[in-house]
This record gives structure tokens, sequence and C-alpha cells, in this order.
């Protein structure tokens, strides 16, 4: 038996533990957050982490996968091509573009409304959403009005400006998140 413990795993029995309790006794308070800390991990390991934040970001980037999946559909179900619709641009590095930002309306972060299929590097992050467009572009907004019509990218735009407050718990995102996956695997079935 080594003479300082670095798990409790090292001990066979009880009467190993007793034995280094009665040679080391200045050394118990060690044994005891040694224990303390094995308890702790297998506890952590078993409850789903309370770290919203951690549990924001792995749901988000479900969703946003499923959602660029949805869209890619979308459009393969009405035989066109997919397009930014930001910039109208087609055959690019897609994802999954908020109309409202996730920093400014969080409630729709996970909101079908409001995420649509967009090219990531232009629109996405070189824009930050290129929501109004710019000399090269039609821009977010007037994207929803050539893919909807005028009444119905209305429609979102109203849906998208209310504002709520919404707060996921850990085990929701979870779930939120078990879903996602599932209708990730149904639409690549789908897609491929």
């Amino acid at each position: 038996m080594k003479s300082t413990p670095s798990n409790l795993g090292m001990f066979c029995d009880h009467d190993c533990i007793a034995d280094w309790v009665k040679d080391n006794p200045n050394k118990i308070k060690t044994l005891q957050s040694m224990a303390y800390d094995a308890e702790t991990r297998k506890l952590k390991a078993k409850v789903i982490p309370s770290d919203t934040q951690k549990q924001h970001k792995l749901t988000q980037t479900v969703f946003n996968r499923m959602r660029k999946l949805e869209e890619l559909l979308w459009y393969q179900l009405k035989r066109i091509e997919p397009e930014c619709v930001s910039c109208g641009k087609k055959n690019m590095d897609w994802c999954c573009g908020h109309f409202k930002t996730v920093g400014s309306s969080g409630h729709l972060r996970y909101d079908r409304i409001n995420t649509y299929l967009q090219c990531n590097k232009y629109c996405n992050m070189s824009l930050s959403g290129n929501i109004a467009g710019n000399k090269q572009t039609r821009g977010y907004r007037q994207g929803l009005i050539d893919r909807f019509g005028e009444v119905k990218a209305q429609e979102i735009n109203d849906y998208c400006e209310k504002s709520v407050v919404k707060k996921w718990t850990g085990p929701e995102l979870v779930a939120m998140r078990t879903e996602f996956n599932i209708e990730i695997r149904r639409l690549e079935k789908i897609i491929n």
C-alpha cells in the first residue's frame, strides 16, 4: 500500500483503510476529502449539468443542424436549388441563420419561425445576419418577402418582434436535444 492515497480505490478493504488511518492520523482530513470528492464526481456524472450556458451551447448546435436539414428538405421538396435567405446565393456553406439574434431575442433561439437557411461565412458571420441587406444583397427581410410573400413575411416579422422572456432548465434543454437528434436522424434518411 502507498503512503499517500491518490484515490479510495487503492485500499483493498475497510481493515486496510483503518490501518492507514492509524499510521496517518493527521491525514484523516485527506481521506474524508477524497471520499467527498469521489462521491461528488459520481453524482455529477449522474446529474444533468446545471450550467445553462453549456446546455444552451449544446442544444443550439443540435437545433441549428436540425434546422439546416429541414430547410434543405424544404428546397428539395419544392425541387428548387437552396439559396441564402439574405443574399440569394446558391451552393454555399449553409447554416441556420436567425432573423432575430440569440442575444437580442433569446426566446427565439430554438424557434423554427425565426430561422432559415443562410450562407455561413458571408451573411451570417461577416454581415451579422445581413438583416437589411447592402448594395450587393437583398437582406434577410427582403429574402423572407421573396420566399413567402409580403403577408407571410410580415407575419414572421411581427411574430419575431414580440418581446417574451423564456428561460429553459437543464432538463428541458436535454429533452429538446433528444427530440432534435431524433428529427435529425429522420431528416438525414429522407435527404440522403
